[in-house]
């Protein structure tokens, strides 16, 4: 044990250099770092096991290798500083572009102070940690620990490739693991096929100040044609069938999602994006509904019972208050309502409430006291009821205890149970029109929309919702068509392009109502 003490010095000293810059950071730029126990002992050991083996490796060799994590950390506090986002692998995709690589050269001279400062700090914390290791002299089996480390950094790829959403950056991981994740999922990228096109730039145009209330409410794989305040015949919405009848300011419609994968569809709602692969607008950043409802002075919220926040981490960044599912004390959807009542509304406000229920499996987000029905079916009618639940929750209590406010609510994406309509498919993921039906509700007690249309989709609805925070989002690309994303944000998964064409009953034969021009899968 006695020999190992240099190691386990080196360790711990060396493991303090690669975390302490989140922490510092998060002083500087609030929920740049999200600690929480569970994530944190995860990836504290893993990086206490990382500086352990290199301890055994050659000078060289360690101080070569902790001193590009360290850089990793700080790539990430830089790009953090400049976008307030996390660095995606599609980011590092497009710096063949010339164009786009002056853009990244540009952004690193609007953050020249930082950048100096980190680059002399990366310096001689390199330096730091090539002294350490020949001052305390650790242990060394050069041969075995450094074959050793390198075939960790070629199998680790395989669980990226694995689960890839769970690597991808967001602020639970540790700067230095985000960076390098990216790196990996980038190269593994490399090898997925990719469309590529040249779109216009949107145009943001600000209008006014907004409305003083604006609720987003985000569903989770809810289908309007399983719903019975859509006409379904399992009465699974009493709550909104009431309102339906009873109340003039509460209208409903179909609609079509704008991805078939959470993430996917969350952050391309959030961003108006129509095209699959326009990427430009994630890295600009300018049509970033919570970015423009900060801008527009309102107090921002995202509340969510998610615990996958990588991509979406894009949008929730720009909030304000931010409260995820491992915060909450009960794990289910109606602790966003006990949150939104806390939230004093005395100023502008713009709250998203990102809820769980309907996720598979279908019971487990859902209280005891609402499971109604039976079989699998019946547990995906549970959720819709527990739904319908939370739902005219959050419109009574506002109908209640505020005024001025508009709610939006509409889900990720649909789902399918396998009924003839569905050709017998379950879930979603799939390129298929059976998972893209989703609800669309609005309630508001003062602003009325009108909706006039008979069917609407999540473009349209993210462009409403923006108009009500103040901005007026143009698109010179649009051509009265509209696309469906796949499991990918970059379009490299497939996807549906599509037009709405005239049809007598939507809710009945929602396929009638949608002419699809093309379908590219990848």
């Amino acid at each position: 044990m006695k020999k190992l003490l240099p190691n386990i010095i080196f360790m711990l000293i060396t493991t303090a250099i690669l975390i302490a810059p989140d922490f510092i950071t998060n002083l500087f730029f609030h929920g740049y770092y999200d600690f929480t126990w569970y994530r944190f002992s995860r990836e504290f050991f893993a990086t206490l096991g990382i500086t352990f083996i290199l301890s055994f490796t050659p000078r060289w060799f360690l101080t070569s290798v902790l001193s590009l994590f360290v850089l990793f950390a700080f790539i990430s506090i830089a790009h953090f500083a400049y976008f307030h986002t996390y660095l995606m692998p599609y980011e590092i995709g497009i710096l063949g572009n010339s164009d786009d690589l002056k853009d990244v050269i540009y952004s690193i001279s609007d953050i020249l102070p930082l950048t100096i400062f980190l680059l002399i700090l990366w310096g001689g914390l390199s330096f730091f940690i090539y002294y350490l290791d020949k001052k305390l002299k650790p242990l060394k089996f050069p041969k075995p620990s450094t074959a050793f480390f390198i075939l960790l950094l070629i199998v680790y790829p395989y669980f990226i490739h694995k689960k890839p959403n769970i690597y991808l950056a967001n602020f639970t991981h540790f700067s230095y693991f985000n960076t390098l994740n990216t790196l990996y999922l980038a190269f593994l990228d490399t090898f997925r096929k990719k469309p590529h096109h040249n779109y216009k730039p949107y145009v943001v145009k600000k209008v006014d100040g907004g409305k003083p209330i604006v609720i987003m409410i985000m569903g989770e794989s809810l289908n309007f044609r399983r719903m019975h305040l859509y006409g379904w015949d399992v009465n699974d919405t009493p709550n909104l069938d009431k309102l339906a009848k009873t109340d003039k300011n509460f209208e409903f419609k179909p609609a079509i999602s704008c991805s078939v994968r959470t993430i996917c569809s969350v952050t391309t709602f959030f961003y108006n994006k129509r095209e699959p692969d326009n990427m430009k607008l994630l890295l600009n950043n300018k049509t970033n509904i919570m970015k423009l409802a900060d801008e527009n002075g309102y107090d921002t919220y995202w509340l969510s019972m998610q615990s996958d926040v990588s991509l979406m981490s894009k949008v929730m960044n720009f909030a304000k208050h931010k409260k995820f599912e491992w915060q909450f004390k009960r794990k289910y959807d109606d602790s966003l309502v006990k949150a939104l009542e806390k939230i004093p509304f005395d100023k502008k406000t713009f709250v998203v409430l990102h809820l769980k229920a309907v996720h598979s499996p279908y019971n487990k987000y859902v209280p005891s006291k609402f499971y109604k029905f039976s079989g699998r079916r019946g547990d995906y009618y549970n959720g819709v009821l527990y739904n319908d639940y939370v739902i005219s929750s959050v419109i009574n209590y506002m109908k209640t205890h505020h005024k001025n406010f508009v709610i939006y609510f509409t889900s990720d994406h649909g789902e399918m149970l396998g009924f003839p309509d569905e050709h017998g498919k379950y879930g979603h993921s799939q390129l298929v029109w059976g998972d893209t039906f989703v609800p669309f509700l609005y309630y508001s007690d003062k602003y009325h929309k009108n909706l006039n249309k008979k069917f609407y989709n999540h473009y349209e609805i993210s462009k409403m919702l923006t108009k009500d925070l103040g901005y007026e989002i143009i698109n010179p690309n649009e051509d009265g068509t509209y696309y469906v994303n796949g499991v990918q944000i970059d379009g490299s998964a497939g996807w549906m392009h599509y037009k709405f064409k005239n049809c007598q009953n939507p809710l009945k034969n929602p396929e009638n109502c949608v002419k699809l021009i093309k379908k590219v899968r990848y």
